[in-house]
């Protein structure tokens, strides 16, 4: 959802420039008209005045230049060219969140959740390493937590899980996120990449590259993960450390992305 008090952010590495809408990370750039010229250059304002601001110079109706900013507005988040800055109460949000999810219930849908875009620095491989993780680890945290809480949980009901138990299995789901993104960073050194956060989704964005290279670096990221977690359930199995190996089960579970189930897969394989 986007609110009249949220603000655009061109995404990093997106620039306006001559009536164009140019993203170094994709190497593309699109031809954009007047209005969103009008809406682009004033980027930091709350949309509401920008809303206000393109009916009194295009002489609109304000429904009209509302439902056409907000509609630009959610378009270009969804391609990841703009980072939506929220503004206002959380818990307002939340609430108007939760009215829309009960319309929308009937229709088994929910509303469609807002993209992030955080840049990546691949000039060298330790620093895109580096700035994955920094962009990641908000995510990585609440992952942990989360996981380390149904857990907690579940052994307090089943006693399947000891607290140990439950902390080796939310550290492995947790870095199996910072491994398989990070995995993918470090196999894109030299080119022009983003992270993209949407929702549950956690992509890495970047340039063309061959289909050689586009293949070895959508094997890297699940593999990357797979082979920490294989090492780490062997060796808990070889030192009878049961809970090295609830720190492998999730890492070892990112071998699904190899197969054509997984984005990553199908990538590989060219589907």
């Amino acid at each position: 959802m986007i609110a009249e008090t949220d603000s655009l952010r061109l995404a990093p590495g997106v620039t306006t420039h001559n009536g164009r809408l140019a993203d170094s990370v994709r190497g593309d750039s699109w031809p954009i008209n007047g209005s969103a010229v009008f809406v682009l250059t004033r980027t930091g304002s709350p949309l509401g005045q920008v809303v206000r601001d393109l009916a009194s110079t295009f002489a609109l109706p304000v429904e009209t230049a509302r439902t056409d900013v907000l509609q630009f507005a959610w378009s270009l988040n969804a391609l990841a060219l703009v980072n939506v800055h929220r503004r206002g109460s959380a818990i307002r949000r939340f609430l108007d969140w939760l009215t829309l999810a009960v319309r929308l219930a009937p229709a088994g849908s929910l509303p469609g959740s807002l993209a992030r875009r955080r840049r990546l620095d691949t000039s060298t491989i330790p620093r895109g390493v580096a700035s994955c993780l920094v962009a990641l680890w908000p995510r990585v945290v609440c992952l942990a937590v989360v996981t380390v809480l149904v857990a907690v949980q579940i052994g307090a009901m089943g006693g399947a899980i000891s607290i140990a138990g439950a902390v080796a299995l939310a550290v492995g789901s947790a870095s199996g996120i910072a491994l398989h993104e990070a995995s993918h960073v470090a196999m894109l050194r030299r080119v022009p990449s983003a992270l993209v956060l949407r929702g549950r989704q956690t992509f890495v964005l970047h340039a063309p590259v061959t289909p050689k290279r586009r293949s070895l670096v959508a094997v890297a990221g699940p593999a990357g993960a797979m082979l920490v977690g294989v090492a780490a359930s062997m060796l808990g199995t070889a030192a009878t450390v049961p809970e090295l190996i609830a720190f492998g089960c999730p890492l070892m579970a990112h071998g699904l992305a190899l197969t054509a189930i997984g984005g990553d897969g199908r990538v590989a394989c060219g589907l």
